[in-house]
């Protein structure tokens, strides 16, 4: 773009390549430019530029926005702020096009916001690496301005690719360093109530319970001042959640229907799939079936009928399978179970069928199953839950020391991932 740029300059005032190049570069070099071979420096780019009586900016903006006031490029950095707040991705292709990060007229501030609206379009299409790169260049520019705002907002999504691609800790510190910074600048927006609830989320997913709760309560608090609802699904979700973890199961009931509540305002969607399971999960827990029943047949009905496509959509039906076999509905329990097992790496749906056939009386047929499941690769805090199924079914196939074997098992790696957790 700038190489014809450059060319376009050139023809308009009137000038020869050896005309516009003489006494500053080659004409070879300039044609090199012109064709986009080269990135000339910026000193390259004043020569020409008082050649061609035109300013730097003018190199870096198209046909198209060449009559554009700065006041109109501004508003259009704002506009897409704004789309990137709302969701709205699609809307942005075309802003990303016209590089108004290079213009010298604009401020450092609006520079980091073009650079973090960018980090966030790659983010949405989960390309992680360029979503890091952008958001390299947009701390290096915000971090030292007073306005804090962008900061913020690079640090928050810092984390969240951090929490994508499994850098849990890393992303722990992102958020904490975000969230020293409202302390120190006595921030009470709702930036604040974004980063307590998502280092809440973060602390639950490394098993520190009591930290996430806290974290929540601190939001919901803040919230509470602010007179706004912001960031409620995320926050009732976690807590909901947590207290399910802690067996807190009627403040985790309180806490997921709010959560739905939340939910259901946008309508149908993956997570309002995701926290009706965790209603089905909690009422199964608790021994009430029908209920389990009734949410997860929702959960299960509108992924069939909007055909969402997430990873979380296979847990659903086996969640389903898992709540019919409980209702007695065993083999159709099974049929939906069995569909999902080649897809499912992490090894929930042999276990549910382990369960399965330890209702049928099937020990070696659960045997089997619950050996498979543990050869999966789900969470290590999963897999303590299994040893002991498979100790108690060597227990009542009378193999007493490999019944012993298995329950230690889950009492070494128990330890070992508490240790890990502190």
């Amino acid at each position: 773009m700038l190489g014809q740029r450059v060319k376009e300059l050139r023809n308009a005032a009137n000038l020869t390549q050896q005309q516009l190049a003489e006494g500053i570069i080659s004409r070879t070099y300039l044609s090199l430019i012109e064709k986009n071979s080269v990135h000339p420096s910026t000193n390259v780019l004043k020569k020409l530029s008082v050649r061609l009586n035109c300013t730097l900016d003018d190199f870096t903006t198209t046909t198209a926005d060449r009559n554009m006031s700065l006041l109109d490029i501004k508003k259009d950095i704002k506009w897409a702020e704004n789309h990137v707040m709302l969701h709205e991705f699609s809307k942005l292709e075309e802003f990303l096009t016209k590089n108004y990060e290079t213009l010298e007229s604009i401020t450092e501030y609006e520079r980091g916001a073009i650079h973090w609206v960018k980090a966030s379009y790659y983010f949405h299409i989960e390309d992680y690496d360029k979503t890091r790169e952008e958001l390299t260049v947009t701390i290096d520019i915000v971090k030292k301005l007073k306005d804090v705002a962008i900061y913020l907002r690079a640090l928050v999504l810092l984390g969240r690719v951090e929490h994508q691609t499994g850098n849990m800790m890393e992303a722990i510190r992102q958020l904490t360093i975000a969230n020293n910074i409202t302390i120190f600048e006595n921030i009470t927006n709702t930036s604040r109530v974004t980063i307590l609830g998502s280092l809440a989320e973060y602390y639950r997913l490394i098993g520190e319970n009591y930290v996430a709760l806290n974290l929540c309560e601190d939001a919901l608090s803040l919230s509470g001042r602010l007179n706004t609802y912001h960031f409620g699904f995320e926050i009732e979700n976690t807590l909901g959640k947590t207290h399910h973890v802690l067996k807190n199961y009627e403040e985790a009931e309180i806490h997921v229907r709010r959560a739905i509540a939340y939910a259901e305002i946008k309508g149908p969607s993956i997570e309002l799939v995701g926290v009706t399971t965790n209603l089905a999960i909690l009422m199964l827990e608790v021994g009430r079936i029908k209920e389990a029943h009734d949410a997860i047949k929702q959960a299960y009905d509108m992924v069939e009928a909007h055909g969402f496509d997430s990873p979380f959509v296979m847990n659903v039906r086996l969640r389903y399978g898992q709540i019919l076999s409980e209702t007695g509905k065993v083999e159709e329990a099974k049929n939906l179970v069995k569909k999902q097992t080649d897809e499912d790496t992490a090894g929930f749906a042999n276990e549910i069928m382990g369960d399965i056939c330890v209702k049928e009386g099937n020990l070696q047929g659960a045997l089997t199953y619950y050996l498979e499941a543990i050869r999966g690769d789900d969470l290590p805090i999963y897999k303590i839950q299994l040893y002991p199924k498979v100790a108690d079914i060597y227990k009542q196939m009378g193999e007493a020391d490999k019944a012993v074997d298995y329950y230690e098992k889950s009492i070494t790696e128990y330890k070992g991932l508490v240790n890990n957790m502190l």
